[in-house]
């Protein structure tokens, strides 16, 4: 019995072409559904705009705070600065001391050598270590805060204050007065610089509850 010889098929070149130009279309078809998709999309990106005012005039965010003389019974001094956030989300308000000069002793926090880019030295305090200090080891305070630390978008604000007191009748009749005269030594040896500066660094982040 002869066996039937298979047959072999044979693509009509015009088949060949109708495909082609199927799948082209195909393809274009979706590039411009895809595209479409991709033009309608209206991202919104929101807007960021912080400043800091101290008597109606913008500062920068880095304070340098002068208290000239110091002494038992002076008036209070009082530094205040306003964070006003303009933006489309919260923020967050925080502040670290950069350095503090108090009568002649020079301290930089491990904040300050890291903004500043230098050796972390094994006798610098943290920031909030020296603020505690600063409120405590003298008999004249010097007390750091802010009235909160976030700020609602659409012009909200928060103030930082520092302020200085020594009090003439607080009990301390020998602290005041070695270090009432340890403030007159240092003011008449060094008229022309201040009796205390501190460097502040105010920083306003976005905060990360933000829809």
């Amino acid at each position: 019995m002869k066996s039937k010889s298979s047959k072999k098929r044979i693509i009509k070149p015009s088949r060949i072409i109708f495909l082609i130009v199927l799948i082209s279309a195909n393809t274009f078809a979706w590039f411009i559904y895809a595209s479409k998709i991709d033009n309608s999309i209206d991202v919104h990106v929101k807007g960021w705009n912080v400043t800091f005012e101290a008597n109606d005039s913008q500062v920068t965010n880095e304070l340098n705070i002068i208290v000239d003389d110091l002494y038992p019974g002076m008036d209070d001094y009082e530094y205040e600065i306003s964070a006003y956030n303009n933006s489309e989300v919260t923020a967050n308000l925080s502040y670290v001391i950069i350095e503090a000069r108090i009568l002649g002793t020079t301290y930089v926090t491990v904040e300050g050598r890291e903004s500043r880019g230098q050796q972390i030295l094994s006798e610098d305090l943290t920031s909030a270590a020296l603020e505690s200090q600063l409120a405590s080891d003298y008999p004249f305070t010097i007390t750091l805060s802010t009235s909160g630390t976030l700020i609602n978008m659409n012009n909200g604000h928060q103030d930082f204050n520092l302020e200085v007191e020594w009090p003439y009748e607080n009990n301390q009749d020998e602290l005041d007065t070695t270090w009432g005269i340890n403030a007159s030594t240092f003011k008449a040896n060094n008229p022309t610089l201040p009796s205390i500066s501190l460097i502040v660094k105010l920083t306003i982040t976005q905060n990360p509850n933000s829809s």
